[in-house]
């Protein structure tokens, strides 16, 4: 009799459950248990009315994976907030200025380069999708402890429950502060920026005309994020005290700071949502696999949003998992070895560590305020404009396309 495999996916976030459904309807024996476990309820409810003020940029290479599993036409199509083109501009010059960087959708032969989507929503729509898919879930369930059964050559997880779980294949996909890389033992290259990001909703007084904007200012960039006619999603990245008493001020007078802050290019700004504050870390795995174990999305890595990298990372990390672990049953081997995982840390580790440093470094050379600097970071900007080979290759990588 053919053993029954099992893999258990810790964290029922975006990456976690997109991770489940990419398995679930790969080559791998239908046979094989997928479980999802998640430490809070999976009461996932999308809100109708009102725009969750968690938003994520899904760049138009994670469409693609979406669409392949056919879960793209699941959303709502007056939820989902294109973007066509993208401005990025120095806060010391206009916004129209030769040193201004322009992105626009068209010049790489697609309608967009990506959407705005509320968190809320994907994660709801891919839970109605893994609930018909014979995926097992433990909600309101943590793992306490794990130990290897050499006889069986399975991972056994000690929940809070009592209960014990055995497993070929352990995904971690809980999130920054991952317990499930912490009871592994992954060492991680983390530090602080030194930063919080405000995020909330404005209406503004000029249309946005499906425009995404960033404009970097010496404490941190504010990025505008188009949400339909006339209404944008703010993150602005500050140091931790300036948001923290942005936070407390009334809703004109955050209002007002916004305006300023984005020096007035949708006109005057006025707050329509909550506002919260989170901290900003870096934060990346030193290793991605171990044996019978793999880490995806933020659980492997956390990246600043003034790129808006974070999910793609993540539904990249996802669904080069699910290639490698098919390619592994192809073969004829088990998935769980660090040798048939080693091809999906190679190629992701990379792919997320040129990202992440690359972000890293565009946060830190924007934070310098030193004359020199200044002059150089404009002529290297210009260049970077005029320079088409150099500007494709960055929006190719930034999009996955």
């Amino acid at each position: 009799m053919k053993k029954q495999n099992t893999i258990v996916i810790v964290g029922a976030g975006i990456v976690g459950m997109l991770a489940a459904i990419l398995l679930r309807k790969s080559k791998i024996p239908d046979e094989t248990q997928i479980i999802i476990i998640e430490k809070s309820d999976m009461d996932f409810v999308f809100d109708k009315k009102e725009i969750d003020i968690r938003v994520s940029a899904i760049s138009s290479g994670s469409i693609d994976i979406l669409k392949k599993i056919n879960i793209w036409s699941n959303f709502d199509e007056d939820r989902l907030f294109r973007f066509e083109n993208m401005k990025v501009w120095d806060g010391s010059e206009p916004m129209n200025s030769h040193s201004t960087i322009n992105f626009c959708a068209d010049e790489y032969g697609g309608r967009e380069l990506g959407f705005i989507m509320e968190n809320s929503q994907i994660q709801s729509k891919l839970f109605e999708v893994a609930k018909k898919l014979n995926i097992i879930f433990y909600q309101n369930c943590t793992i306490e402890r794990l130990n290897h059964d050499s006889a069986k050559n399975k991972t056994v997880l000690s929940l809070i429950n009592n209960e014990t779980i055995e497993t070929d294949l352990l995904i971690g996909a809980d999130g920054i502060n991952s317990k499930i890389r912490s009871l592994k033992n992954i060492k991680m290259i983390e530090y602080s920026y030194h930063q919080s990001a405000l995020v909330t909703h404005v209406q503004s007084e000029k249309d946005h005309e499906e425009i995404a904007y960033q404009r970097f200012l010496k404490e941190g960039p504010i990025a505008l994020l188009p949400l339909g006619e006339k209404k944008v999603s703010i993150v602005w990245s500050t140091t931790p005290t300036i948001a923290s008493e942005a936070l407390k001020l009334n809703d004109d007078e955050l209002s007002h700071l916004l305006t300023e802050k984005s020096d007035f290019i949708l006109g005057n700004l006025k707050i329509i949502s909550k506002s919260a504050v989170f901290p900003l870390r870096y934060q990346h795995a030193k290793n991605y696999v171990a044996k019978q174990f793999a880490l995806i999305g933020d659980a492997a890595h956390s990246i600043h949003p003034l790129a808006g990298q974070g999910v793609n990372l993540g539904i990249a990390d996802a669904y080069n998992l699910y290639k490698v672990v098919e390619e592994s049953y192809k073969k004829g081997q088990y998935l769980g070895d660090t040798s048939s995982l080693r091809p999906y840390e190679r190629k992701r580790r990379a792919a997320n560590s040129l990202m992440l440093n690359f972000v890293d470094f565009i946060n830190r050379l924007f934070s310098v305020n030193y004359e020199s600097l200044i002059g150089a970071r404009k002529f290297g900007m210009r260049f970077f404009n005029r320079t088409t080979l150099l500007k494709n290759k960055a929006i190719k990588i930034a999009l996955n396309i």
